[in-house]
This record gives C-alpha cells, sequence and structure tokens, in this order.
C-alpha cells in the first residue's frame, strides 16, 4: 500500500462572496492513460505579432481535441508593456517561466508568441494536428485526479498524483485559474485602436509543488479566492505535471468549472 503525503496551500487574493454557491458540489477529473497535450502560448497584447496567434487559440476551442487530448494555456508577459500599452493579464511570474522554458530548451532568448509543446519550444504550425496526435498516442508517467469546489467564495483544489513509471524520479505539479472570452479595447501601443479577444488566459499560476519520494502518493491542496474580476461561466481549473529539469510536461488534467456569475 502507498504511503499518503498531505501538503496544504493558501494564497489570498481578492474575492467575492457568493453565499448562493457555498454548498456546491465538488467537481472531479482524473487523467487519461494517455498523454495530454499541454500547448502554452507566451503573448502579449503590446505585441503586434501576437493577435494571429491569440486567434489561433481561441480557435481550438473548435477543433475536436477533447480536454483528455489537448489543454491550452495563455501566457501574458509583461516585458512588453514599456513600449506603450500595459497588458492587464501579464504577470511578471509569467515571464519568469517563460525564461525557464527557453533555458531548458537551449535558447539564449525569449520572444511573444512562442508556442510551448508539451515543454518544448514549438514552431510546426503547418503539422499541428499530427503533433498534436503524436503527443496523445504516448502513454502518461503520471495519473492526475482533479477536484474542485467551491466555498465561500474560494475554489478549494485538490489535486492527488502518482507517478506510474519507475523511470521518472522527480516531478512538480501547478494548478491554473483559467478564464475564456476576455476582450480588450487597446488604445496605445503596437496594437492601438485593435479589439483584440483572448481565451485561455492563465489568471492564477500557484507552484511548483514537489511529489518527493516517486513510490508514494501526493495529495496537494490549494485554495484560491475567486477575484471579482473572473467571470465564473467561463473559467476552466488546469493542473499539470512536469519533469523539474527538463521542462517536459508529463500529464495534465481540466475541469471546466463554469460556475455561476453571481
Amino acid at each position: 500500500m502507498k504511503k499518503l503525503l498531505l501538503l496544504v496551500f493558501f494564497i489570498p487574493s481578492f474575492s467575492v462572496p457568493l453565499d448562493a454557491l457555498a454548498e456546491e458540489a465538488a467537481k472531479t477529473a482524473v487523467s487519461p492513460v494517455n498523454r495530454v497535450a499541454l500547448l502554452e502560448l507566451y503573448t502579449s497584447e503590446g505585441c503586434s505579432s501576437c493577435p494571429p496567434a491569440d486567434h489561433f487559440l481561441s480557435g481550438l476551442k473548435d477543433s475536436g481535441f477533447t480536454d483528455q487530448q489537448l489543454i491550452p494555456l495563455a501566457f501574458h508577459v509583461t516585458y512588453w508593456d514599456y513600449i506603450g500599452w500595459k497588458d492587464r493579464f501579464a504577470k511578471k511570474q509569467y515571464d519568469r517561466r517563460q525564461r525557464e522554458l527557453a533555458y531548458k530548451n537551449n535558447k539564449s532568448t525569449v520572444y511573444t508568441p512562442q508556442f510551448v509543446l508539451v515543454g518544448d519550444d514549438y514552431r510546426r504550425y503547418m503539422t499541428f494536428n499530427k503533433d498534436i496526435n503524436k503527443v496523445v498516442a504516448g502513454k502518461s508517467s503520471v495519473r492526475l485526479a482533479l477536484t474542485v469546489k467551491q466555498d465561500e467564495g474560494s475554489l478549494q483544489l485538490e489535486l492527488t498524483s502518482d507517478i506510474t513509471n519507475s523511470e521518472i524520479k522527480d516531478v512538480r505539479y501547478y494548478f491554473a485559474i483559467v478564464e475564456n472570452n476576455l476582450f480588450s479595447d487597446v488604445d496605445d501601443g503596437e496594437n492601438e485602436g485593435k479589439k483584440l479577444r483572448h481565451d485561455f488566459v492563465v489568471r492564477h499560476l500557484s507552484g511548483p509543488y514537489f511529489h518527493g519520494k516517486p513510490e508514494e502518493q501526493r495529495v496537494t491542496e490549494h485554495v484560491v479566492a475567486l477575484d471579482e474580476e473572473w467571470k465564473k461561466q467561463d473559467l476552466s481549473i488546469v493542473a499539470f505535471a512536469e519533469n523539474p529539469h527538463t521542462g517536459d510536461v508529463l500529464q495534465a488534467v481540466n475541469i471546466r468549472y463554469q460556475g455561476s456569475s453571481e
């Protein structure tokens, strides 16, 4: 029998009371046997080359891929804010993640728009469907079970993880709160005059949380206060596992929250 270790984390944020939903039932998603393709886009509202990439990411909602095949994430970075338009979705935390992935991909610079597929710099757009199917054809090295429950204006997240490949010794985990159907009217910078649409925007990222002994099951709990700016009906919660040495994303799981906006 595997031993059980418990880590509890709480990060405060701005919240809005949702008393009517305090007793909402928990939702659970379990990762499939196959590897789920995590696609990251590093983007900025201050980058004139980024809107086509944002549009491509939005189009993945109708791509035919399921949540057990493909999970997109959009990380907005801050390093173009100086040009004249401050991206309201950008965080320096996402800048750091992009730089870390660049280092692990032997890249000396970061850029936007950049796609990263399961931890690797990705530019083969003409073979996108084939490349996603290739990832999905592989067997996952980690099993994830994500549970989400809303309570008094916060989301209680619980991730149960098992390493299923004996060759994997180190794994770290992240939680991401993701929002769709976001729009910005840009009145300065390189995209001045444009109305930009964004989907799969990472609004909150928590981690890394390390697995510890690979033979033991890990349970990680995290509480996120619901920001009053988030549209609850457009939220998803994503958890993903990656190799801390290579940046390879080993598995991901997604719950489309779709809570009430009231």
